[in-house]
């Protein structure tokens, strides 16, 4: 075995061996040349010795040389863990095989070719070894890339970081351009709008019934204080309900009316105040109430101008959201119960609510076809009023220059 030397050493040298140790006794050879025959004996007892100490060299190469070739086929996976054991089988068979035959010359064969052999598997294992360090010098190539490629890779990295910043730069630049065009579209609508307001349209309620109405489609919020405006044009005495708000609990929470023989009535929570204005057929009005929760204070104006004031008119109430605002009709109960004796019998236009009381000036300024955009509520818009039983939406209003003209 490769752990004894002796096992290394054929049996026919042991022998022979053993027999120059012998040929120290010149009694064992009277009659021979005694001093040729212990020098010939003597050299090949060298021989083998020398043979001897390059069979253990060989050995100790061939372990370090096994254990390194064993470490790197497991690093690889033990791919040429077979390989390694049918080389290490076949050098122990060549260093135990017995000689053939008892004599020195075989001797010498045997062992001259038992190292011829062991040099071929050395030279084999040295070469597999070379190959394994060249398969892992590629593999750890592959699991640890060189220098140029990590400083490649760095490149590329800040490339991309470079392009990224110029994208979100340009983007900037593209939502600024986005922002500034919406604003435009924002100013260009709002033109439309107040064009359309401008010369806008009317609601025409061509004859006394109970299912000619409007609505108007804004949500109405909670009302501490409020200014209701609007241009009438009555076609018969006793223009009937231009404007009502109703909410589930209270159909008459904000109502502006003039019966046949009554005097105009704003109502707040079914809290009646007479407005002194006088409403004439044939023609446009302007006409605006304002009311407070703050000690029930009332105004009532008729084209800009301060008709009469009030107070106590349902102090301390508030005008509750959730409701329906009708126009041209009084609701007796939410969004209906109608009657035709109560119906508007005329035309509307420019019908507008604000969350406050507005000044005289303000109002003055609306008498005059002016704005107040600030804190309406319920702004006149083409989309914001909805016509049912026969009410119609006709072009033009008291503003238009045409109207202006024509009257």
């Amino acid at each position: 075995s490769l752990d004894n030397p002796d096992t290394l050493i054929p049996s026919d040298v042991k022998i022979l061996l053993a027999q120059t140790q012998q040929a120290d006794d010149p009694s064992l050879y009277a009659g021979e040349d005694w001093g040729y025959l212990r020098s010939t004996a003597e050299g090949l007892r060298q021989t083998v010795l020398q043979q001897k100490d390059q069979i253990l060299t060989d050995q100790r190469t061939i372990r370090e040389l096994t254990g390194k070739l064993s470490e790197c086929e497991k690093g690889l996976g033990g791919r040429s863990a077979a390989g390694l054991v049918r080389g290490r089988s076949r050098a122990e068979r060549i260093m135990v095989r017995d000689s053939p035959a008892p004599t020195p010359d075989g001797v010498h064969l045997l062992t001259v070719r038992a190292v011829d052999e062991l040099e071929q598997e050395i030279a084999q294992l040295k070469d597999r070894i070379e190959k394994l360090e060249v398969c892992l010098q590629r593999v750890e190539k592959e699991q640890h890339p060189s220098t140029s490629i990590i400083e490649e890779l760095e490149r590329k990295v800040e490339l991309l970081d470079k392009e990224r910043k110029a994208l979100r730069l340009e983007t900037e630049k593209h939502r600024q351009e986005i922002d500034l065009g919406v604003d435009k579209l924002h100013h260009r609508i709002s033109g439309l709008e107040e064009g359309m307001n401008r010369e806008g349209y009317r609601l025409s309620f061509p004859t006394r019934t109970n299912y000619m109405y409007a609505v108007v489609k804004h949500s109405i919020p909670t009302l501490w204080a409020l200014t209701l405006c609007l241009w009438l044009r009555p076609a018969e005495g006793g223009i009937g309900t231009p404007l009502s708000y109703a909410v589930p609990a209270q159909p008459n929470e904000l109502v502006l009316l003039q019966g046949l023989h009554t005097p105009t009535e704003l109502l707040i929570n079914d809290k009646v105040a007479q407005l002194p204005l006088n409403l004439s057929r044939g023609s446009w009005q302007h006409v605006c109430v304002s009311w407070s929760q703050k000690g029930g204070v009332w105004q009532a104006y008729q084209g800009g101008k301060l008709r009469g004031e009030g107070h106590a008119l349902a102090t301390g109430h508030h005008i509750r959201p959730g409701g329906v605002l009708i126009l041209g009709q009084e609701q007796d109960s939410l969004g209906g119960g109608f009657d035709a004796s109560q119906a508007l019998v005329g035309e509307l236009s420019q019908v507008g609510l604000w969350d406050r009381v507005l000044s005289s000036s303000q109002v003055a300024s609306l008498a005059r076809c002016g704005r107040v955009p600030q804190g309406s509520v319920a702004a006149w818009t083409e989309n914001g009023v909805e016509v049912h039983g026969g009410a119609t939406k006709d072009p033009g209003e008291p503003c238009s220059k045409h109207n202006r003209r024509s009257q």
